[in-house]
């Protein structure tokens, strides 16, 4: 079976093909939960789901739950207990679930699963966002400001999530400086700030002036290593404008908060399909952060051109 993928832009809901329907479930029975793989405190992902959880309890006046620091051997019990404990709606926080999620899918055919940021699955739904738009932009950028003509990117495991921002990146930095280039590096975990500096500083002392952190709580050790040589950062997930302006470039805004209250509603609604759902840049759960003052107003109208673009779909990288 080809599952269809549902793109939200800044206005537009657009829906190719058939999908798999979601359980039915009363809504003053609907509650939900969601497995994390790391700390409701790192200020990063884990943090933004557990956030979007407590925006869907209030908004929705629904129970949920959640566990944190969920090892991946403990993945599928984790997602199977709440099955067992009758809710109808988990979530599976991050691409590392694909396996565990799918598996305890087809055991719980009654419980609806979501993978946030994973590939598309057999018999979940995925939340996602149109990463090759996001790393357009920021290559476009980077590719424009950078001295060196290099840059470096360094995430926790190779999902496809990075991966598409990834592609993305490359395309944008190509586009804006033909001769450069983007080293890739991968830190396997998320968290560990003293290995993303370390992998940021190699990077940054082979020619790169631009690192961007595709990380958890390891994006600390990024932004310290731009700090320390005067390097620009670049923000995927969160803006990196408010919480290091000194060495922020332009960052994007992957709000997984907004991202997960959406995906709770839609499931307490029962418009949540098993399929792939992707927010666009420029969308509520998906914009455009900070942009730092030394980028000149002629790339900024350039970068709101390519945003205008990628939201009508006149251009896609």
């Amino acid at each position: 079976m080809t599952l269809n993928r549902r793109t939200f832009q800044a206005a537009a809901v657009v829906a190719l093909g058939l999908a798999v329907g979601a359980p039915a479930v009363l809504a003053q029975d609907f509650k939900a939960a969601a497995v994390l793989p790391g700390s409701i405190t790192d200020q990063a992902f884990n943090q933004q789901v557990y956030e979007g959880l407590m925006k869907a309890k209030e908004r929705l006046g629904i129970e949920v739950a959640y566990s944190e620091k969920v090892k991946q051997a403990d993945q599928a019990e984790a997602l199977s207990d709440y099955a067992r404990r009758g809710y109808p709606f988990v979530i599976a926080a991050g691409g590392e679930f694909v396996a565990s999620a799918t598996r305890v899918a087809r055991q719980n055919p009654d419980t609806l699963i979501a993978i946030l940021n994973g590939a598309p699955s057999e018999g979940v739904a995925t939340i996602n966002y149109n990463n090759p738009q996001f790393g357009y932009v920021l290559g476009y950028i980077g590719g424009k400001m950078s001295k060196t003509g290099k840059a470096a990117m360094i995430a926790g495991q190779e999902i496809k999530a990075f991966l598409g921002v990834a592609e993305g990146f490359k395309k944008g930095w190509q586009a804006a400086n033909p001769d450069g280039e983007v080293f890739v590096t991968y830190t396997n975990d998320w968290d560990d700030v003293a290995k993303a500096k370390e992998a940021a500083l190699t990077l940054i002392n082979q020619g790169a002036d631009v690192v961007v952190p595709y990380l958890d709580n390891g994006i600390v050790g990024v932004v310290q290593a731009a700090q320390e040589k005067n390097a620009w950062a670049m923000g995927v997930i969160t803006d990196l404008g408010k919480t290091a302006p000194d060495v922020n470039l332009a960052s994007s805004v992957l709000d997984f908060s907004e991202a997960t209250a959406t995906a709770i509603e839609m499931a307490k609604n029962g418009d949540l399909e098993r399929t792939d759902y992707q927010f666009g840049i420029g969308s509520k759960p998906g914009p455009m952060g900070t942009i730092n003052e030394k980028v000149p107003a002629e790339l900024r109208a350039e970068v709101e051109k390519l945003i205008a673009d990628m939201q009508s779909g006149a251009f896609q990288p």
